[in-house]
């Protein structure tokens, strides 16, 4: 199949109906990727815009500010949080000989039982920001999960949504900023080749700050626009990029499509975006979604995921053994930061 960036579709979700869900659907088991167009409710454009001039202020401050809250380490506050210096992560590591060109640092959304992870200035200035943004990501993943139960016929409609409910326990949902400096390096790879880890993943870019590319069933890569309208002057108006990760794939035995994906370019200005990880709670098994649509898809994914699962160096999951999202996310982390 061929595959240009005009052709993930911009949906409006504001109003559900059953044909949205299933245009929805259509879109994640055919692209991986869809626009949602923010009606400015669910995500306030001041809180977009606010969070990207807090993300430039952290990534500008001081290096051992930021030393200090490692990703992993005791003061980060937990698994996958903390700031992530440049090449820190290979997203690639078979296909990179050195680690992604960027910064990032990772937030775990608080619960009623657990508070914000510990945090560096000027990030802890603006707990109130962060909490209420990732909020907002969270009821906007959950309005999508629920459109997809629909679309697959699920006969609790709930299915997806009570799954990533973190009033029942913690999971691996991570909110990131991340950040690729200017560079004198000819390498045009920023983020290597990857498929996100969780359910659904959230992208925020700013207009003129492009670099995303698709890998397409043919083997070829496709530029994603920023707004595919080409409208959109103002930072908080571009559509909201949504794509499916790893365990909504396999949860829908490959109908949806984790596709994997990089971000690319050569020197030239500094880059900012943030993103929403969604992921279920961490003792959610993955086991075969109860789906009419399900039974009639069969096993047509199960070469494709067999080939995915052994390009991200996850041999093993493919003998028909049942895992949780947590032991899914850590597998990936390992990989990832060769732990």
């Amino acid at each position: 199949m061929k595959m240009s960036q005009t052709d993930i579709p911009v949906f409006d979700i504001s109003h559900p109906a059953p044909e949205v869900a299933q245009q929805v659907l259509d879109a994640a088991s055919t692209h991986g990727f869809l626009f949602i167009k923010n009606d400015g409710v669910t995500i306030p454009p001041k809180d977009i815009d606010d969070m990207f001039q807090l993300s430039k202020e952290f990534f500008a401050s001081p290096l051992e500010h930021k030393q200090e809250f490692a990703i992993h380490s005791e003061k980060a506050g937990g698994i996958n949080r903390g700031w992530v210096s440049m090449q820190g992560e290979s997203l690639d590591p078979e296909g990179q000989e050195t680690g992604d060109p960027k910064q990032a640092f990772n937030i775990a959304p608080p619960t009623p039982s657990t508070p914000l992870q510990p945090l560096p200035m000027p990030l802890s200035a603006h707990t109130a920001l962060i909490t209420r943004f990732q909020t907002s990501c969270h009821t906007l993943c959950t309005s999508i999960l629920y459109l997809l139960s629909t679309a697959l016929h699920i006969p609790d409609a709930s299915y997806f949504s009570t799954r990533h409910d973190s009033t029942r326990g913690p999971s691996g949902t991570i909110f990131r900023l991340l950040y690729y400096p200017k560079t004198d390096s000819t390498a045009s790879i920023r983020a290597g080749a990857h498929s996100d880890y969780g359910s659904i993943t959230l992208l925020f870019r700013l207009p003129g700050q492009a670099g995303l590319e698709l890998l397409t069933p043919a083997g070829t890569w496709v530029p994603v626009p920023v707004d595919p309208s080409n409208t959109s002057d103002a930072p908080s108006t571009p559509p909201i990029l949504v794509n499916i990760g790893d365990l909504l794939c396999y949860w829908t035995a490959g109908l949806l499509r984790s596709t994997i994906h990089r971000v690319t370019f050569s020197g030239g200005e500094e880059r900012y975006s943030m993103a929403y990880f969604c992921h279920p709670c961490d003792d959610v098994r993955l086991e075969a979604v109860p789906s009419k649509v399900m039974e009639e898809f069969g096993d047509k994914g199960k070469e494709k995921l067999e080939s995915q699962r052994k390009r991200l160096g996850l041999r093993g999951e493919e003998d028909g053994v049942v895992i949780t999202a947590r032991e899914h996310l850590e597998r990936r982390l390992r990989v990832t930061y060769g732990l």
